[in-house]
Order: C-alpha cells, then structure tokens, then sequence
C-alpha cells in the first residue's frame, strides 16, 4: 500500500489501512461534537473554527510522521472531505426534508422549533464553503513532490490548508462587503497570500554543490548497481511503469536527467523509499550526472 513508508512507521498494510480510516472517523466525530456543542452559543462559530483548526494541525502532525508523506496530504483531504459530506448526509438534507414536510402538510407548524434545522444547516454548509479549498489543495498535492518530500511536509500542509481558508473567507465576505453588509475582505486575502509566499519561500531549492574534486569519480558501474538494487522492481524487464526501462544502457541514457531529478533532486523515487535507497547512493547519482552522466 502507498500508505507506508517505512522509515516513518513500520506497519502492516492492514493496520495502516485501518488507521487511515480511523482518521476519516474520529476527525467527524469530534468535529460534529465542537458543533452540537458550541456551534449555537455565543461566539459559537469562533469556537468551532479554532477546534477545528486545532483539529487539522494535529492530523496533519500526526499523518506525516505516520504514513508516506504523499498519503498523509491526501488523507488529511480525505478527512475533511468526509467531514464536508457527512454535514450534508446527516444535517444538511435532513433538516431541509423536515422543513418542507411541516411547510407542505398543511397543518399547523412552530416556526421556532424549524429554524434550528435551518440554522444548524447554514452553519455546516458555511463550514463546507471553508473547506473547499483546502481540499482541492490536498487533492493537487500528489503532482508537486517537493511538498510531500519536505522535511517539514506538516506544516506545510497545515499552513496551505490555513491560507485557502482565509482566501476562501475573502470569497465569501467580498458581496456583502459591496453591499456595505460586512467588513473589508481584503486582509483575509493578503494574509493567505503571504502564507502561500512564505511556502514558496521555504520550498526554494537548495543550490546542489558540485562534488569535490579529491572526490573519486563515480563510474557508471556503481550506479547500474544502484539502479539494479533500488530501480529495477518498477523499472525492469517485467515492469516498466511510465514507460521508463532503466536495465538497458540506452534507458539509462535517455532518462538520465530524470534519474538525477527523482532520485536526488525531489527525492521522490524511490516511491516512498520501499527499496531503501541510501543517501550515499542519491549522491552517487548525483556526482554522476553532474559530472556529465558518462556511460562506460
């Protein structure tokens, strides 16, 4: 399963599998739990916001030092998407079916008693609007390795979810501010945008240093040995995944410049490390291709 790496956690598929289903579970427990019980009280929707906030920071900890870093993003979007859908299955749609069912039979209904359905469903269809964003930007993630890969992927994670949800409050206050029905969006925006500029900021790459020169070359015999013991698995004879054959010379030399990106640059194959590729083996790579990427 992708859900492991085992240089983070050491499990069973199986166990990794029932934890990740564990998160979608109790993150929507405890969220519809902070809603039943402030979501209606003063301040309520502060309240609930910031629980939730806490909520995803900890899964988002908690998901890149369990599971390999591209499934903790796409979990932790799964969690709130399944949180999103579950506030229509179990509020949203049921308490619009019980205010038309008393408005359509013709009897006498109290207007009170049905306007908590209503409210309860503004609220979490206003709690699905903040979580769009974040959502989307999980389920993109997996294209942009140098998120995952991150030595902080965590935060990371948690600071691009933050940021969609503050553009997204910008979104949301823009008409009523043009109404004169709200306050000025605007900071909610520029304080998203700075977060996203920070990120980028972070995830600026560091200058690879050109080997030593009393460093000894590396021959291409030392990286066929690595391809050989790291690559073939996915890239051989019997599997060639994207197409990409790495036990003949001419594959080699054809996607030399994707070996050194993936396997020292990204550091994104092996896929989740399952071969267990060394640091000194990226960097034998990558003195290789740096050095001209010679095949003898």
């Amino acid at each position: 399963t992708y859900l492991v790496d085992k240089s983070r956690m050491d499990w069973a598929p199986s166990t990794a599998i029932a934890v990740a289903l564990g998160f979608l579970a109790v993150f929507w427990l405890l969220y519809d739990l902070a809603c039943r019980t402030f979501g209606q009280k003063k301040n309520g929707d502060a309240i609930v916001g910031v629980l939730v906030l806490g909520l995803v920071c900890v899964a988002s900890w908690l998901a890149c030092h369990w599971f390999a870093g591209r499934a903790a993003f796409l979990l932790v979007g799964a969690m709130i998407a399944t949180a999103m859908s579950a506030n229509v299955f179990f509020w949203i749609i049921p308490g619009q079916r019980k205010v038309v069912a008393a408005m359509t039979s013709g009897e006498k209904y109290d207007a009170a008693a049905l306007a908590i359905h209503g409210k309860r469903g503004k609220q979490r269809s206003v709690h699905n609007t903040y979580f769009t964003l974040p959502v989307i930007f999980a389920m993109l993630s997996n294209h942009y390795s140098f998120l995952y890969t991150h030595e902080h992927r965590w935060v990371l994670l948690f600071v691009m979810m933050f940021a969609g949800a503050l553009i997204r409050q910008f979104f949301v206050q823009r008409h009523g501010f043009h109404l004169g029905r709200a306050k000025n969006p605007w900071p909610f925006a520029a304080v998203g945008v700075v977060l996203i500029a920070a990120v980028i900021v972070a995830l600026k790459p560091a200058p690879v240093a050109a080997p030593a020169a009393q460093a000894a070359p590396v021959t291409f015999a030392q990286v066929k040995q690595v391809l050989e013991q790291r690559c073939y698995m996915c890239h051989g004879e019997t599997a060639q995944m994207k197409g990409v054959r790495l036990d003949q010379v001419e594959g080699v030399r054809t996607h030399a410049q994707g070996i050194f990106q993936q396997a020292t640059v990204t550091r994104q194959m092996p896929l989740n490390n399952a071969t267990q590729i060394t640091e000194e083996e990226r960097q034998w790579i990558a003195r290789w291709y740096i050095a001209g990427a010679k095949i003898d």
